[in-house]
């Protein structure tokens, strides 16, 4: 123990002074059959600690991640992929922010919590110094960790989009589409509208399946009223998605204009000026150092950064671009999940919502007493309507320099429609339930543009006469088809269209495709073609498959027919035939196990997939459905959870649930996962305590 103080006290000094250190026998970690970890403490900081230590015990590697990033030495271990990270914490000040908020804007409360992840997290790394990966990592801090959710979710709410925009020149182009996060489906049914009486959530939030930012699935309870289940990422400190006693949400990515792109005039005679409000002004700079891997060492990098009265500014050949995004301003976020996970009902849980200190995504809500709500929440710029907010800015006046938010009651809002379901799959959060029962105000920057999958829940759910059974839900989910109307078919028409005889050497491909029923079941005949089409087509225009069908321009005659001839010189070179099923050549990989995938990019039973298995000719799915949660909420039987994981609880090879529920997720199927501690217990793989 003495070791462990002074462990401690070298890194954290008058932190880890201040924390009042865990005895971790006072923790219980339940591992069920599956491999899933139960934390059972009397407080939630030593909740905190068990999720840490068991969450590192099957994924050490990418909680370390997760922290090397909040450290802003992510680079020093991954190269030029990580120092980006680490450049980018300095570009956004964030490390600076945390340090000078991280008291007066957290609480207590949640510091606590902080205190105790960090416990757990130092203790697994002081038990296991060979798999640390950076001997400068540990012992980690709270700031770590809020560093890390600070930057990421920045990034993902605007900030990676825009500045791929902008070094890419394509800021008209992809301003309204982010290739951080491949999609998301969530919908919840009322008590009132469901056959049996209970309201129904699904959680199915489109992940990476491997990773840092792939689900990892926990239930965490303490004699402190929280007690939560649900998927979470590498150094989380909460379930993200997921359900307690009595409620539940799930999370689904939204697009709205949350900042904004600025075109800065620069003096020609001082380019260290910029124009603002008809004078020069200078901006701010200042020298950054990082290191990054080369070649086995750890080379310092020297970089200058400039910000304007705007933001941070990015030089690129087409001229310097500042960056106004609110998500860089607020630490909060993790604090907001935590009260999230401790919710009692719609109103506590709507009062929490008007934190707004989240600042991206949608969420899809049902609880106990039969409530269902959509929210489209984030930290949104608030224009002024009577400018044209076109991006990029170019006009150098202060009117386009914003310092407020869209208020809370001006974000879409929807409880307890009249037709009984909301649903959003990143569509416009406008259309998020029958069409007789939407509402909500527009404001500036407001998504409006939808894809496949919200049409196709939008026709799924319309076309259902009565109540809903939970067989209704389940062939909605798994649904794999694009819409036989909608932005799928309005951009793809042409390639529906093709001439065979004009193209005599693609020919049987045009065929195929025509005679090809919108579906992604593995035994399709004509779908693994598509797939292998429509990943062509990605390539094409070096962005996500989502944005083929929000562009202004359908996809051409000439892109089709390239795609085509690609994919079918692929088949007939890699298998010899294009008459093949898709399970045949879409698959999940998992180690040396293999198991066909169902679905395709932009369906509801959705499969992102990479070129993996070049000898074989196999893509390996990568993303879309991975972790899927199904809740059921009622007054008499209180919360029932069942979920799936892509592939299991551990990502230790070596580990029996490395892969176990690979063969339960191709055929649809779930596990229990009980909030009780005794039915937890019951069916118990290990109990143990930390370190144990």
């Amino acid at each position: 123990m003495l070791y462990r103080f002074f462990f401690c006290l070298s890194f954290l000094g008058w932190q880890c002074a201040s924390a009042q250190s865990i005895d971790p026998t006072n923790i219980t970690i339940v591992r069920d059959t599956f491999g899933v970890p139960h934390i059972f403490a009397p407080t939630d900081a030593e909740v905190a600690y068990g999720l840490a230590y068991a969450h590192a015990e099957d994924d050490f590697g990418d909680i370390q991640e997760s922290l090397l990033a909040g450290r802003g030495i992510l680079g020093e271990v991954q190269g030029m992929d990580g120092v980006l990270f680490d450049f980018a914490m300095k570009f956004l000040k964030i490390d600076s922010l945390v340090d000078a908020q991280f008291e007066r804007d957290l609480s207590p409360e949640y510091r606590k919590l902080l205190d105790g992840y960090i416990q757990g997290i130092n203790a697994f790394a002081e038990a296991h110094p060979k798999e640390i990966v950076h001997k400068k990592l540990f012992p980690a801090g709270p700031k770590d960790l809020v560093r890390g959710y600070t930057l990421t979710l920045s990034i993902e709410a605007g900030l990676g989009m825009a500045l791929k925009s902008v070094i890419e020149n394509r800021i008209a182009e992809f301003f309204t589409a982010n290739d951080q996060i491949s999609g998301s489906n969530a919908f919840a049914v009322s008590a009132d509208k469901m056959d049996d009486g209970k309201s129904y959530l699904l959680v199915n939030s489109h992940q990476p399946i491997e990773g840092r930012f792939a689900w990892y699935e926990a239930h965490v309870n303490s004699d402190e009223g929280w007690n939560m289940a649900g998927g979470l990422f590498a150094g989380g400190v909460t379930i993200f998605v997921g359900a307690n006693e009595n409620l539940g949400w799930a999370h689904t990515v939204n697009y709205h204009q949350f900042g904004d792109i600025y075109q800065l005039e620069i003096n020609p005679k001082n380019k260290n000026q910029y124009m603002y409000n008809g004078k020069w002004r200078d901006f701010y700079v200042k020298k950054v150092k990082l290191k990054v891997k080369l070649a086995g060492m750890r080379i310092p990098v020297k970089r200058k950064i400039r910000w304007s009265t705007h933001g941070p500014t990015w030089k690129t050949k087409h001229g310097i671009f500042a960056f106004r995004f609110p998500g860089a301003t607020d630490i909060r976020a993790g604090e907001q999940w935590y009260k999230m996970n401790k919710a009692k009902n719609l109103e506590e849980f709507t009062d929490i919502l008007k934190m707004q200190a989240i600042p991206q995504y949608n969420t899809v809500y049902a609880d106990a007493d039969g409530s269902v709500l959509m929210h489209s929440m984030g930290k949104i710029a608030d224009r002024n309507p009577k400018l044209d907010w076109t991006q990029p800015i170019s006009s150098t006046s202060s009117e386009f320099l914003w310092d407020k938010l869209v208020p809370f009651d001006k974000l879409p809002y929807v409880a307890n429609p009249e037709c009984g379901y909301v649903f959003n799959a990143n569509n416009s959060p406008l259309n998020c339930t029958g069409t007789t029962c939407e509402e909500g105000d527009f404001f500036v920057g407001m998504q409006t543009f939808t894809y496949n999958r919200g049409e196709r829940l939008n026709h799924l759910f319309s076309k259902h006469d009565g109540k809903f059974s939970e067989d209704d839900l389940n062939r909605i989910k798994f649904d794999t088809k694009f819409n036989d109307e909608g932005e799928y078919q309005n951009h793809f028409k042409v390639m529906f269209e093709l001439d065979e005889a004009k193209y005599p050497d693609i020919a049987d491909a045009i065929r195929k495709i025509k005679a090809w029923d919108r579906g992604g079941e593995t035994d399709n005949p004509h779908a693994a073609l598509i797939m292998v089409v429509h990943d062509e087509l990605r390539h094409m225009v070096n962005g996500p498959f989502a944005l083929l069908m929000i562009r202004k321009q359908p996809i051409t005659e000439e892109m089709a027919v390239d795609a085509i001839r690609k994919a079918k010189k692929f088949f007939i070179k890699k298998h010899g035939t294009m008459d093949l099923k898709l399970g045949d050549v879409q698959q999940f990989m998992r180690g040396d196990k293999r198991v066909e995938a169902h679905g395709l990019r932009e369906v509801l039973r959705a499969t992102d997939t990479h070129y993996k298995d070049k000898k074989n000719g196999i893509y390996k799915a990568a993303g879309g459905d991975g972790y899927i949660q199904i809740a059921r909420f009622s007054k008499e039987k209180g919360t029932e959870i069942r979920s799936v994981n892509v592939y299991g609880a551990s990502d230790r090879p070596d580990s029996p649930h490395y892969d176990d529920q690979m063969e339960m997720f191709r055929d649809h199927k779930y596990k229990t996962i009980p909030l009780d501690r005794k039915a937890v217990e019951a069916s118990a793989e290990r109990i143990y305590h930390p370190g144990e």
